[in-house]
């Protein structure tokens, strides 16, 4: 017995599920709505999970069960010699202790490198006017920004650190890195970046799409709700989640997930 099976059973007996005549009705464990489960040959569920395997979730487990329960009918077979417990994966502290610590500086000494292949455009001759912020200093800093997670006043004492360490070549007031960030002409900067920070992996990944920009979007859209059409999350807006920004995974699976990494891989 897994624990899909363990839930499923926990569902049929304590949950109500209905056949309403084309579906059965399941209630989900984790919210107040329903899926529309169908259990025969083919079966299928509107939860993440079956989406995600194709395969038999604990709601469409449980439907046959109540079926077989309440019709009489032969249910499917759980062995339940052991309870099944979750798998756990030992951590190695101390390694993880020291990559948390200097997890910010290792980040600056990346992105500083990263910067410095970008080119600088010719400034005109006898052109008026103070020389603009170099390119590579505002990708840094915007970049730098969104890794914080700070507002940009309070992320005033991180760019005077980084101009401190010569990641920087002026020092620069922190209300402007919001007017870097909305610059357009940056874009193109830095999906490049992205396909040069991910192709060290690109001789050893084939089953994982690399992403090294440890960054999400502004907006929170589950790949779910894109693949198929419908709001499941409930979630899309302006203001990043705390918990989605600070991603630093530098892979996702291809199967369940979708990176722009994929369309400016170079071939």
């Amino acid at each position: 017995m897994d624990l899909r099976e363990l839930k499923a059973l926990e569902l049929a007996a304590r949950a109500k599920i209905a056949f309403d005549g084309s579906a059965w009705v399941v209630p989900s464990q984790s919210a107040n709505g329903v899926y529309r489960v169908t259990i025969g040959s083919e079966p299928s569920c509107e939860c993440d999970d079956f989406q995600l395997r194709k395969q038999a979730c604990k709601h469409v487990i449980a439907a046959r069960l109540v079926q077989a329960r309440d019709g009489g009918g032969k249910g499917p077979e759980i062995v339940v010699d052991e309870v099944p417990k979750k798998k756990t994966y030992k951590q190695n502290w101390p390694v993880y202790d020291l990559a948390q610590r200097t997890e910010k500086d290792r980040f600056q000494e990346l992105l500083f490198d990263l910067c410095r292949g970008i080119q600088e455009p010719e400034r005109k001759k006898g052109a008026a006017g103070r020389p603009s912020t170099p390119l590579s200093d505002q990708v840094f800093a915007s970049a730098f920004k969104v890794f914080s997670t700070m507002s940009l006043r309070r992320f005033n004492a991180d760019l005077r650190d980084a101009h401190g360490k010569g990641y920087l070549t002026i020092q620069m007031n922190p209300l402007t890195v919001g007017r870097y960030l909305e610059n357009a002409a940056l874009t193109p900067i830095l999906e490049n970046l992205i396909v040069q920070s991910a192709l060290p992996l690109k001789a050893i990944e084939t089953v994982f799409a690399p992403d090294s920009t440890g960054f999400s979007t502004s907006r929170f859209v589950r790949w779910f709700d894109e693949k198929y059409g419908t709001e499941r999350s409930g979630h899309d807006s302006s203001v990043v989640p705390r918990r989605v920004s600070r991603s630093r995974k530098i892979a996702s699976p291809l199967s369940n997930r979708r990176r722009s990494v994929l369309r400016l891989w170079p071939s």
